[in-house]
């Protein structure tokens, strides 16, 4: 009688597991692109890069398509305007001798050739806020992380006080950049450390265990510290955690991030100040921890 009801009771389940399962057709829009930019200028003198793509259909499996032909113009609160060329395809650049003002407002202005989400024209500003000079950096390799040991870069700055500052971090290792995805960019407030000195903090981590990321005895390394606005620095986050492991698993980003590009157009342009730190890594710049 008990193997009947087991019986039973599996032939229940097996049912009820099918009449919870149903077909859902999810139409996609493939005809409403989005123009997507992304943006930077900092007080150093240098060609600034403006980067222009539109959205694609969700089935697309190549590379956001690039945005040609654009005119593109960035001018300041006092108004003086750049114009931008562009080098390459939906690659924007200023002249090499062009450079940003603390204090000052930036406005960025995209007129394109032809219509993306309704608009030819996008437009974005940002202000250049100042950031305070850092004192030095040093390295560490720590043997406890990981497989091979991880490699640390730390920062010994002053973090003035009575004011809320943001920063952004990037690092090169013999002039080139380790931190070019979102994922390897450090960016924090300073609720941590307001008004104090940071005194050799952890900013950016590197496994050894791979190639791009390790180091040698003899290279470069250049920490850049950016002071970076409060929108800045929410737009980071918000992407940070919108593209970072979700719980539930399939939950995903509950909207679309934010930027500060007008109408529908998706990314971020930021103005911000840089200021650096270098060591040639020896014996006598890298603490070792076993």
């Amino acid at each position: 009688m008990k193997t009947r009801y087991i019986y039973l009771f599996f032939i229940a389940l097996v049912f009820g597991m099918n009449s919870c399962t149903e077909r859902i057709d999810i139409e996609l829009d493939e005809t409403f692109a989005r123009l997507i930019v992304e943006g930077n200028l900092t007080n150093d003198t240098m060609a600034h890069t403006v980067y222009l793509s539109e959205t694609s259909s969700y089935y697309y499996n190549q590379p956001a398509p690039k945005v040609s032909g654009a005119q593109v113009r960035i001018i300041d609160d006092l108004g003086n305007t750049v114009d931008l060329s562009e080098t390459e395809t939906g690659i924007y650049k200023t002249p090499e001798d062009y450079y940003g003002v603390i204090g000052r407002t930036y406005e960025l202005r995209i007129d394109l050739e032809k219509e993306i989400g309704g608009s030819k024209i996008y437009e974005a500003s940002s202000k250049l806020v100042n950031v305070e000079a850092m004192d030095s950096i040093r390295m560490e390799f720590n043997s406890k992380f990981g497989d091979d040991g991880f490699w640390i870069v730390k920062l010994y700055a002053l973090d003035p006080s009575g004011i809320d500052n943001f920063y952004i971090f990037n690092v090169y290792k013999n002039s080139e950049l380790m931190t070019d995805t979102l994922d390897k960019v450090s960016f924090t407030d300073d609720k941590l450390f307001d008004g104090n000195y940071t005194f050799g903090i952890g900013i950016s981590y590197f496994n050894n265990s791979y190639d791009n990321q390790s180091f040698k005895m003899g290279d470069t390394v250049v920490l850049q510290m950016g002071g970076i606005t409060k929108p800045h620095y929410t737009f980071l986050s918000n992407m940070s955690e919108a593209t970072s492991f979700q719980n539930p698993l399939f939950g995903g980003p509950p909207a679309n991030v934010v930027g500060n590009i007008s109408g529908s157009g998706f990314g971020f342009f930021s103005a911000h100040s840089s200021t650096y730190g270098s060591l040639i890594i020896s014996e006598k710049t890298v603490d070792f921890t076993e």
